[in-house]
């Protein structure tokens, strides 16, 4: 597997801001002038605040180098998301705001297409993770095949749903399954629902021969990982920033 190289901080401009919905932004950077974005696919960043570090996955594939793609979704009650908020509003007034940001980060990415169907689940914004890797691997077709399950909390959560179901048309191996963890936010919702791992499980006899690439919460990251290692998937066939991130106490 191709390493990535060692991270480096960049001040870039942002480029544009697009809204997706409601509440999530979609955010373009471009890097300074002689530099590239030189990052694997899964990789994240961190953009550096007064004192803090605040990480997001990169969404644009690695195939892309002069611009880095962010989706952008307020944290209630989180001071990292106001500052973030601020900058973006900032940009939307004078269109002079520059981030610094440190980059590639992470040990969760890919670098070639799996040799075993592969599975990618994504709670909420996580879904940016998984873009990066489905867009790297795209052009060279999905030899095995790919299963994206998108867990969010209410139907209207699901901002990159026509870009998903726009990959499941295009390719015969590509399969998109969103699901809604609490419908009665939702009632005219006639999809998947409860916790997205339970769905992946229910929709597999055997999970023994997959690759399995998670983005989410430390919680739900790890109910995952229990529930898949007991139903026969090996410990080194899942993947996900969070046993990096935020290992398990080994108590």
């Amino acid at each position: 597997m191709l390493k990535p190289p060692p991270p480096k901080r960049f001040n870039c401009s942002i480029s544009t801001i697009d809204y997706y919905n409601h509440d999530t932004r979609r955010v373009l950077l471009q890097m300074p002038e002689g530099e590239t974005a030189d990052f694997r696919a899964g990789q994240y960043l961190h953009v550096i605040l007064p004192g803090k570090e605040c990480p997001f996955s990169i969404a644009s594939s690695p195939r892309i180098t002069d611009k880095i793609e962010l989706h952008v979704r307020p944290t209630p009650g989180s001071e990292d998301s106001i500052v973030i908020e601020s900058l973006l509003d900032k940009f939307l007034l004078d269109q002079s705001t520059e981030v610094e940001i440190e980059m590639p980060l992470g040990d969760c990415y890919v670098t070639e297409a799996p040799t075993t169907p592969l599975i990618l689940i994504a709670a909420s914004t996580g879904i940016t993770q998984m873009k990066s890797i489905i867009e790297y691997l795209k052009p060279g077709g999905f030899a095995q095949p790919i299963h994206l399950y998108w867990g969010v909390v209410c139907a209207r959560d699901l901002y990159f749903s026509p870009v998903c179901e726009a990959w499941q048309a295009e390719h015969d191996n590509f399969y998109f399954t969103p699901v809604v963890s609490e419908p009665d936010t939702s009632p005219d919702w006639r999809g998947s629902t409860g916790l997205v791992g339970d769905v992946v499980l229910s929709d597999f006899d055997s999970v023994s021969n997959l690759t399995v690439y998670v983005s989410g919460g430390p919680a739900m990251v790890y109910a995952i990982f229990d529930a898949f290692v007991a139903r026969g998937l090996s410990k080194d066939s899942i993947f996900s920033d969070i046993f990096t991130y935020s290992p398990r106490n080994p108590q």
